[in-house]
């Protein structure tokens, strides 16, 4: 985030909604909503500026956004145009195509497992979005920055994943590829940490020095990597 191209393009198919529903949106308007989302996701992911490490409120800018064409945000009428621009703005995340088939193996061996992730979309949207892609029936809870109101890695979020685990924190193996907020995050919080490498996202400095329980290029590694550290199943997070 944020995906400019990509909302420019879904705002605009926001307006055409909005104005059939007799809103005064147009290209403008659109355009105005993308700086303003691109302004506020770069705030909040500032922790220079954002030393709270709090999490953007997504749908209080889209009912702002709706208000300013003269639509009631409450208005029921809305509901479908509103689904759409939330669907169509999670599809910008393309799931790899070992993404079911890694965590129903996972769920298989009776691992327990869980989203702990920093997304500012609303909650209903990301949950959706797992079940359009059917990773849904293998995952157990959902800890997202959006209900939290804090991001990775501020205490708050993580307190929540570990409650929602329902297992001591050295029984918890997270899988994530930023350095800081994922590897040296969850290693502050006593969670085992495994690093899924990436290229030319973060630099390889940040990346050698993060120093992860384990690494990997490929999510089906998970499973060797739950053995080896001998974490228990049932109680993965």
């Amino acid at each position: 985030m944020p995906y400019i191209a990509t909302e420019r393009v879904l705002m605009r198919r926001l307006a055409t909604d909005l104005r059939a529903l007799g809103g005064s949106a147009d290209d403008g308007w659109a355009e105005a909503c993308v700086r303003e989302l691109q302004a506020e996701w770069n705030l909040t992911a500032d922790s220079t500026r954002n030393p709270e490490q709090r999490e953007m409120d997504f749908p209080a800018l889209m009912r702002g956004w709706v208000a300013s064409t003269g639509l009631d945000a409450a208005d029921p009428r809305l509901e479908p145009a509103l689904t759409r621009a939330w669907d169509r703005m999670t599809d910008t995340v393309i799931p790899y195509a070992e993404m079911v088939p890694a965590l129903a193996r996972l769920h298989g061996l009776g691992y327990r497992l869980g989203i702990l992730s920093h997304v500012p979309w609303p909650g209903f949207a990301c949950r959706r979005w797992h079940e359009r892609h059917g990773s849904a029936p293998y995952l157990h809870f959902y800890s997202l920055s959006c209900e939290i109101g804090r991001i990775k890695p501020h205490p708050d979020h993580y307190h929540d994943a570990i409650r929602q685990a329902g297992c001591a924190p050295h029984e918890i193996l997270h899988v994530g590829d930023h350095p800081y907020r994922d590897v040296e995050g969850g290693r502050r919080f006593g969670l085992r940490t495994c690093l899924r490498r990436t290229e030319r996202i973060y630099s390889e400095e940040m990346l050698d020095a993060c120093a992860p329980d384990a690494e990997i290029l490929h999510l089906h590694e998970i499973e060797a990597v739950a053995e080896r550290l001998s974490l228990p199943l049932g109680v993965r997070g």
